[in-house]
């Protein structure tokens, strides 16, 4: 990745200045880890409406996380994150992905505190197509102001690069804040918002007009340049069930013809313990997104691993073999809602596999 070297820089420089770095001896290291093994069918490897094509596939998650407590109850977590896909016909999309994580958070003050993260990414596929790495940093700092009423500001910087192709690169700056109220332990409360500003390393693009009034596009001489506004609820409750319920609506603005839209996505997760050893879960995420102007081609749609840009469902089930593995078994459906036909596919997965923790 280009400038990878301020991921280490930044990144070291804020986990310096947000904690004290010598380590706190009262208190233990904590090193968490999960590994899920699961067998996969796919019967839409490509999301497209045409051509489909299914497979069968071997899915590997592994994620490990070092959280060192250091003085003035603050701490540092590194962690790292493992994720595969093997095919048994499609063996273009096999899939290797590689992240890393290092957060430090400076609690010593009564009522605030401060931190930031920055993680790296990188995804590579066996036909070399769709590889890209991507670089998050942000930081935060957030204050109590009575029981249970807090709020918290955040600023980041975000760069995505795709080897290939320049047409899905961006640069971005955010910031943003939230603010929450506790109701009690079960029930919690809070609202956000979000400013992103989002550069593009090539030309936007006008619609010039024609007798016929069809859609014409002319390249310009400005870089697109997107910005976009974010503002959402969410609130989480655990009374029966643990219930994660969060609706934002997103604006985005862009000097590139047919890349403005607007879009209400609604998130939802339940989980439920059904016996002492089987618990169940549902996210289901629904997005309502409209465009400004005709569009042609959904630029749009990042080629990121975004599935929040489309509609799903997934269910899982899990239970318990013994202390620390479990069974599980999932189905998902993922599905777009796009105006332009050749856009619109369905998908749909069905799982069987092992999660360890250890």
């Amino acid at each position: 990745m280009r400038n990878i070297s301020l991921f280490f820089v930044a990144v070291f420089t804020l986990a310096h200045f947000a904690c004290p770095l010598a380590l706190n001896a009262d208190q233990a290291v904590k090193w968490e880890n999960q590994a899920v093994i699961l067998t996969e069918y796919d019967d839409n490897v490509y999301k497209v409406v045409n051509d489909i094509a299914g497979d069968f596939l071997a899915r590997v998650f592994f994620d490990s996380k070092l959280t060192l407590p250091t003085k003035y109850d603050s701490n540092v977590t590194m962690g790292y994150t493992l994720g595969a896909k093997v095919f048994a016909q499609e063996i273009a999309q096999d899939t290797l992905i590689n992240q890393f994580l290092l957060r430090a958070v400076n609690r010593s003050w009564a009522t605030s505190y401060l931190g930031g993260d920055g993680r790296v990414k990188f995804r590579n596929i066996r036909d070399g197509d769709e590889d890209y790495n991507k670089l998050n940093l942000n930081a935060f700092a957030g204050h109590y102001f009575a029981p249970g009423v807090s709020g918290e500001a955040h600023v980041g910087y975000t760069r995505f690069d795709f080897k290939t192709y320049d047409f899905y690169d961006y640069w971005m700056q955010h910031f943003g804040f939230q603010v929450k109220k506790a109701f009690s332990r079960d029930f919690q409360f809070a609202a956000y918002y979000t400013f992103e500003d989002k550069h593009f390393p090539f030309n936007a693009y006008e619609n010039v007009a024609t007798t016929g009034g069809n859609v014409f596009l002319k390249e310009t001489s400005e870089r697109r340049n997107d910005t976009l506004q974010e503002i959402g609820v969410f609130f989480t409750g655990a009374r029966w069930v643990l219930c994660n319920f969060r609706y934002s609506l997103q604006i985005n603005n862009s000097n590139s013809y047919g890349d403005g839209y607007y879009n209400h996505r609604v998130r939802l997760t339940l989980s439920k313990s059904l016996t002492e050893k089987t618990n169940a879960h549902l996210l289901a995420i629904a997005n309502f997104r409209d465009s400004y102007e005709e569009v042609l081609i959904p630029r749009s749609f990042s080629i990121e691993e975004d599935d929040e840009n489309y509609n799903q469902i997934l269910v899982k089930l899990n239970r318990q073999l013994s202390d620390n593995v479990w069974l599980e078994t999932r189905y998902g459906r993922l599905w777009s809602q796009y105006s332009v036909r050749r856009f619109k596919f369905n998908k749909n997965t069905y799982s069987l596999g092992l999660s360890i923790n250890f």
